[in-house]
């Protein structure tokens, strides 16, 4: 695999090494805040039945208090990614 060879070294000194890494990030987060809603999901439902099928999960609506504190989360979440990236660099 490049870049992981001793004698094949990637270095993060371009622009277009840390905006390569800046996307992966946000694929990353990206990914992660969806299995964290649909995990959140899941656990709403089990409350709410007890019980669920995969046609559930898939279906389902967050709405009223449920949906805002999802809401909530995410901007949460989002302003860590983001503030991590603000401060790259800094000293």
């Amino acid at each position: 695999m490049p870049g992981f060879a001793n004698d094949d070294a990637v270095y993060l000194t371009r622009p277009q090494h840390m905006d390569a890494l800046f996307s992966i990030t946000m694929e990353l987060a990206s990914e992660l805040w969806v299995l964290r809603d649909r995990l959140a999901v899941v656990e709403q439902l089990l409350d709410e039945h007890g019980t669920l099928a995969r046609d559930d999960i898939e279906k389902a609506q967050p709405r009223g208090e449920f949906a805002e504190q999802l809401a909530r989360e995410r901007e949460r979440f989002l302003t860590r990614v983001f503030d991590s990236a603000s401060q790259a660099g800094e000293s």
